[in-house]
């Protein structure tokens, strides 16, 4: 059960930060910098990958205890929610009818609309957690298959992510409302 339960974990963060990556390839690929509600949807993003990524370091020191899941989903329910109500509002600016929306669609569906269907379903991952916490909880300690190299893929993205905000709005301390290039070069 306990290696179920932190491959998990280990996909839940690998498809966040796969669809962080997703986003990286539409602002460079396409050429489509992002807004400023698309940069704090990702910072979400990131901070709701520290929860399973937590899970999965702690368990290396002290096993699966309520208190590690508990924390770790703790940490992916409030950054998604978070990420969740910024996906919405995007949405909300967006559903007027003949409002083309913001950028560029993947797969039928703008990236903000497949934001909010991620957060939402980590939201889930988040509640099976809990609701199988006494059957998860009590492992002893040992190597989480991944977790560091997990960790070093969080952080190339964040390093990445700053980069590509500095680039996108220069040297201001505001982003564009509608980004159309990168101020710090032009």
């Amino acid at each position: 059960m306990r290696a179920l339960y932190l491959s998990a974990n280990l996909a839940n963060a690998w498809v966040l930060l796969a669809v962080l990556a997703g986003s990286f390839v539409m602002q460079f690929a396409l050429a489509e910098p992002p807004c400023p509600l698309c940069v704090m949807q990702r910072i979400a993003m990131m901070m709701a990958v520290l929860g399973p990524c937590q899970t999965l370091v702690a368990a290396e020191r002290e096993g699966l205890t309520p208190r590690t899941i508990g924390l770790g989903a703790g940490i992916a329910v409030l950054a998604s929610l978070l990420g969740a109500a910024i996906s919405i509002r995007q949405i909300l600016l967006h559903i007027l009818p003949g409002d083309p929306g913001f950028g560029g669609a993947a797969m039928g569906y703008h990236l903000y609309t497949w934001a909010a269907i991620a957060f939402t379903c980590n939201i889930a991952a988040a509640g099976a957690q809990l609701v199988g916490l006494r059957w998860f909880a009590g492992a002893p300690a040992a190597p989480a298959p991944g977790a560091r190299t997990t960790m070093a893929a969080l952080a190339v993205v964040l390093v990445a992510n700053i980069l590509s905000v500095i680039a996108e709005a220069g040297w201001a301390w505001k982003l564009p409302d509608n980004p159309t290039g990168y101020l710090l070069f032009g």
